[in-house]
């Protein structure tokens, strides 16, 4: 397997310019063998403008050594699953009450499994079109969500990303692609800005705007997770890997001044519904982001504290609680003290991968998680 050299890093950040999203691509430009549109090549300047607006990212810390590591990425997994659970057990819409098992599938399990799978079979150079080939090969279409699904069926009718995420001004700031981006920090520890890169090549098969940069910003928190001595650093550490004119930054900011001012939580999660509160924002990127980062403040110190207050933050909790677990558990590492009905294994929806046992998961992430290998 080939890898290209890494681009190198671009640090300029404009005044206070309005965070562009990726539209689609130019209609002229390279094709592959069928004639398509090689999105990957003609996605190039949009997201190169995305590195423009970007902070500096910093000095790179040091991934736990060894056996920390592993465990680490370990208690990233359970802590994931444990969302997933604590949130299918609340009653759903329709008031219809959950028989939920702690080993029960998840579209969020899904979809950390399959991007996990994404770097096992192309390495940290894949391409967003690679990706969108194994949401052909492994993603049930009828587990797919919003803007998942308007890209599956751009996929399937032969677009390419970021052609797929075509209107995504209407679906692309949902929250689905922070779901499948947190994954990446696990296997860029101490590296928020590498961990960024991979989700956005991941995102934009779907998604553009807050969408993207949620997944972005969801990436680079788990990859400050394993070296932030404590919630709010982490949360700091990753705004500097998504665009500083974004509405997603403003409304993370805030939530950390609530949590500088000494406010409560329920008063910052009330002021979170009230800022960003409407139907059509059930699955936002911005508000939903923002219950993740209460939940992860004011519970700091204990991974299930932090889980139950996002839970109880509302909104889509199928996607916060396990990406708010997944946090917390890095942290927290496996040996947190985690409660007995912490899965030790769950179940997908993914061809071949069906029942997983989290070490095993553990390991195959640990396995992929080389820096020396560069990104396209």
């Amino acid at each position: 397997m080939r890898y290209d050299a890494e681009q190198p890093q671009l640090a300029g950040v404009p005044e206070a310019p309005e965070a562009p999203g990726v539209r689609g691509v130019p209609e002229s430009g390279p094709v592959d063998g069928r004639g398509r549109v090689r999105a990957d090549a003609d996605a190039a300047p949009a997201l190169r403008l995305v590195d423009d607006l970007l902070p500096v990212a910093g000095d790179i810390d040091p991934p736990p050594p060894g056996a920390a590591l592993f465990d680490r990425i370990h208690g990233g997994w359970i802590g994931r699953c444990l969302g997933a659970y604590e949130a299918a057990r609340i009653p759903d819409e329709a008031g219809r009450p959950a028989g939920a098992g702690s080993e029960d599938r998840s579209d969020a399990v899904d979809r950390a499994v399959l991007s996990l799978r994404v770097l096992e079979l192309y390495g940290p150079g894949f391409t967003s079109a690679q990706v969108g080939e194994m949401w052909l090969r492994t993603l049930p279409f009828l587990r797919s969500r919003d803007a998942e699904q308007a890209a599956y069926l751009r996929l399937l009718d032969g677009a390419l990303p970021p052609a797929t995420a075509a209107g995504a001004e209407v679906l692309g700031g949902t929250d689905e692609a922070m779901v499948r981006g947190d994954l990446y920090g696990y296997v860029a520890p101490g590296d928020p800005r590498r961990a960024a890169r991979l989700a956005r090549k991941d995102a934009v098969v779907s998604h553009a705007g807050d969408g993207m940069y949620a997944a972005m910003w969801s990436a680079a928190l788990a990859a400050a997770a394993f070296s932030a001595r404590d919630a709010a650093q982490l949360v700091g550490v990753s705004l500097r890997h998504i665009p500083v004119g974004s509405r997603l930054s403003r409304a993370v900011q805030d939530v950390l001044v609530a949590y500088a001012r000494g406010r409560t939580w329920e008063q910052a999660a009330a002021e979170v519904h009230r800022c960003h509160g409407t139907d059509a924002r059930l699955r936002g990127a911005v508000g939903n982001a923002c219950l993740i980062v209460a939940g992860l403040l004011w519970g700091d110190g204990d991974p299930c504290r932090q889980i139950g207050l996002t839970v109880r933050g509302g909104w889509d909790i199928r996607a916060t609680a396990p990406v708010a677990g997944s946090i917390a558990g890095i942290r927290h590492g496996a040996e947190a003290g985690w409660p007995s009905l912490a899965a030790t294994r769950v179940r997908t929806a993914l061809p071949g991968q069906e029942l997983c046992v989290l070490g095993e998961l553990a390991r195959r992430t640990l396995a992929v998680s080389r820096a020396e290998l560069p990104l396209r």
